[in-house]
């Protein structure tokens, strides 16, 4: 096994509609992208990890599970969680690369989690299935990081079909393949503004619509009705309410997306963004800038992506004016925001975490 080296290549995600719909037990429709997190490794007695992207490497015994309060977390948390579900993996020495851009909002910290866990599954033969890391991976973040984040962003990246959006379920944890139109083109345009999920709202938001959803007596915001809410406190009403709202987007958006119907996906795009905005107050100056540049560009919809306050929106485009709306886009950003270090991405749906072995 020594002789081994493995390359992992774990996906980033975009999530199309959905947003923070997963940790109430609605459904989302994000999909992989082939903006990736790489990682090359050999298995090793200790963990010694390098960040290209930070320069830094760190290392430290698969025993020790006490959190450092830096990226290493991400990789530690992995051996924290697998400990407490009855697995013993042994170390590695690895190089983290890729291209995928860190505190993006395309889910940097869920590509690192499935690329650490697939590497020790395949290292170690721990015999996990992708749903079993996806949902290991979500424990890291709440367990371990402190997120308290739903499931969308680690079973995009387990789970993702090259070619397609994947609608999960998150209630029952169902979900399915949903081809994406060969004419569809989607611009990543990432504001430069970074988020610590951990040290945001991100938290506050979830608490206050399980604390609605417990006022209601139910599991899932699949079950609230309009009377439930108009019952609720002004905030949680407030709240809850957009996740309502967004629940029912995601099956006009899959809908739309399984009839190429562009303009009636981007119409929702949009209407969830300024939703969001409005009555989550997750958006921020600059993602709502490059919404509205993108739809004057030219763009069907768009909104942000990901958890919000900084990151990256989506901008849904025909394939043939993506170059051109994403350069659009960027000199009227640019005109506005000139402090920050804005970049857009053309980004295509991939597979899933892969894990290649080479040497003897």
């Amino acid at each position: 096994m020594a002789n081994h080296t493995y390359h992992v290549r774990s996906p980033g995600r975009v999530n199309l509609v959905g947003g923070h719909t997963d940790y109430a037990g609605g459904h989302v429709l994000p999909f992989a992208t082939d903006l990736h997190t790489r990682l090359d490794a050999t298995p090793d007695d200790r963990v010694t990890v390098r960040s290209e992207a930070l320069g830094e490497q760190r290392s430290f015994d698969p025993a020790d599970r006490e959190p450092t309060g830096s990226w290493v977390d991400y990789v530690k948390g992995c051996y924290a969680v697998l400990a407490e579900a009855g697995y013993t993996p042994g170390g590695f020495t690895g190089e983290l690369a890729g291209t995928l851009p860190l505190g993006s909002g395309l889910s940097s910290s869920a590509s690192l989690e499935l690329a650490v866990l697939a590497l020790l599954n395949e290292a170690y033969d721990l015999g996990m299935d992708r749903e079993r890391m996806a949902r290991l991976g979500q424990r890291v973040e709440n367990d371990f990081v402190g997120v308290s984040c739903g499931l969308l962003d680690q079973y995009a990246v387990a789970l993702g079909r090259a070619g397609h959006a994947l609608s999960v379920d998150t209630a029952t944890l169902d979900y399915e393949p949903v081809p994406v139109p060969d004419r569809i083109g989607l611009v990543v345009y990432h504001t430069g503004v970074t988020h610590e999920l951990a040290d945001s709202a991100y938290n506050e938001r979830r608490a206050t619509v399980e604390a609605a959803l417990d006022a209601v007596g139910v599991d899932s915001v699949q079950a609230v009705g309009a009377d439930e809410l108009d019952a609720l406190p002004d905030e949680q009403n407030q709240r809850l309410g957009y996740v309502v709202r967004e629940n029912e987007r995601v099956g006009r958006a899959t809908a739309a997306l399984r009839d190429g119907d562009l303009e009636a996906l981007g119409e929702v795009l949009v209407r969830a963004h300024r939703d969001l905005a409005a009555n989550y107050e997750a958006s921020c100056p600059e993602l709502d800038h490059v919404v509205e540049a993108a739809l004057d560009q030219g763009a069907y919809g768009a909104r942000l992506t990901g958890a919000g306050w900084g990151g990256a929106a989506v901008a849904l485009v025909d394939v043939a004016d993506a170059d051109e709306v994403a350069r659009s886009v960027h000199d009227v950003y640019r005109d506005r925001y000139p402090e920050h270090d804005a970049r857009s991405y053309l980004v295509t749906s991939s597979d899933g975490v892969s894990v290649e072995r080479t040497g003897r």
